[in-house]
């Protein structure tokens, strides 16, 4: 059976975003959260990618959306609800675990947030303080044993906590002196494993558990579009900046095949392996670190090109049958219409969300979509859509979960 139901909607066409019809399947699936999700000890494994701190994230942006002004403050407490069972698992986990998505370091940027907007300062400082120490840890080249500067548990997902930190807070979570520490980690760490393996004119070289992936979750794109996200330490290190450039160009160069990306660098090397669509694997997540790129280096029109290449095999390819979440589902491919609308405008990629947006709600995808392993959370699940359907009403702020591709 093919991965992808057939997308059988017009290219292009007048498009209705109908606050109403979304406004009220948000509430529903809140519904369908908190009757089948309870915050609980053992729900809150995997921290904020699958676990109840990713659904507390979930509740934090409904209440800051302004969508839903009467709820507000219920959904501030149920993002409390939520992210309580997962901050009191995860603060007898390791001190090395800074995994913004899979770790510790997720779990206390959630709770930050959610602190800081229920005033209480006492809790905020004490979750941000904690957030603080892990960057320590990544000021080691090799802190963990599989890998250390991917978005799951190492420094790249770190940069992006921080990131999202100070775009929720407005306050300067590390020095820049600081945060330069972490991101030269990253140029060198790619640089040391480059030496040891030379793959031609790529200067940075990453692997997760010995594989050298290519996309967002585990991989290169992930890595180069959290080094790219900040722009004054590529303005100040002119060296550096030249070799996530010439990385990112490489990929552009070599790995980009008929609109995609192979799952890992030796198979696209040799034009075999996985082909994969989804944000995680593929074009649905190596799609902004192009985006990134294009914004960064002067607005070079090749980098728009490969966005609009990824973005057409996310629109025939990317009605995802593994479910609704932003990770492998349809909710991630529609993502990747609504950042593509925000950079450039064009109405094409608003209709092309509004489309896959509305298929989650067909009875197609109702009856034959799978049902993920965890079904209510943030990066498997309904938490996730839920993100997606409110930046569907609110475009001129869209953007990806935790990994922000636009910095204002």
């Amino acid at each position: 059976m093919s991965r992808h139901f057939n997308n059988q909607f017009e290219d292009a066409g007048r498009c209705e975003v109908s606050q109403d019809f979304y406004k009220d399947r948000i509430m529903e699936t809140v519904d369908k959260i908190l009757s089948g999700l309870k915050a609980t000890s053992k729900t809150c494994e995997k921290g904020v990618y699958t676990g109840t701190a990713g659904v507390a994230y979930c509740f934090y942006y409904l209440s800051q959306s302004g969508i839903f002004p009467e709820h507000h403050d219920k959904f501030l407490k149920l993002a409390e609800c939520y992210i309580s069972p997962a901050l009191d698992k995860h603060h007898v986990r390791s001190r090395k675990d800074v995994g913004l998505l899979s770790g510790n370091g997720g779990v206390y940027m959630v709770a930050a947030l959610i602190y800081n907007k229920l005033g209480d300062k006492q809790k905020y400082e004490k979750y941000i303080e904690a957030y603080q120490n892990l960057a320590s840890c990544c000021e080691q080249v090799d802190f963990l044993d599989g890998g250390c500067d991917e978005l799951f548990v190492g420094r790249a997902g770190y940069m992006f906590g921080i990131l999202a930190l100070e775009k929720c807070t407005g306050v300067n979570i590390l020095p820049l002196s600081q945060v330069k520490i972490v991101w030269d980690k990253v140029i060198e760490s790619g640089r040391v494993l480059s030496e040891t393996n030379n793959v031609g004119d790529l200067p940075l070289v990453y692997k997760y558990h010995g594989k050298p992936y290519l996309g967002a979750a585990h991989g290169f794109s992930g890595i180069l579009q959290a080094l790219l996200s900040f722009p004054q330490l590529l303005k100040n290190n002119r060296e550096s900046a030249d070799l996530v450039k010439k990385s990112v160009d490489f990929i552009l160069n070599n790995c980009l095949n008929s609109g995609n990306v192979a799952t890992n660098l030796d198979a696209a090397l040799h034009g075999n392996g996985k082909f994969l669509v989804h944000w995680c694997h593929g074009a649905a997540g190596v799609i902004y670190m192009f985006i990134r790129a294009y914004l960064a280096f002067g607005k070079d029109e090749r980098y728009l090109n490969a966005c609009r290449e990824l973005a057409e095999t996310v629109w025939q390819k990317g009605l995802l049958r593994k479910g609704p979440g932003i990770c492998h589902g349809v909710a991630g491919s529609g993502y990747v219409f609504l950042l593509m609308y925000r950079l450039t405008g064009e109405q094409k990629y608003l209709y092309q969300a509004e489309r896959f947006a509305n298929f989650m709600f067909s009875d197609l995808f109702k009856a034959e979509a799978r049902t993920p392993d965890r079904p209510f959370s943030l990066f498997e699940g309904l938490a996730g859509t839920i993100c997606f359907l409110l930046d569907l009403l609110q475009t001129n702020k869209a953007d990806y979960p935790l990994f922000s591709v636009f910095l204002e």
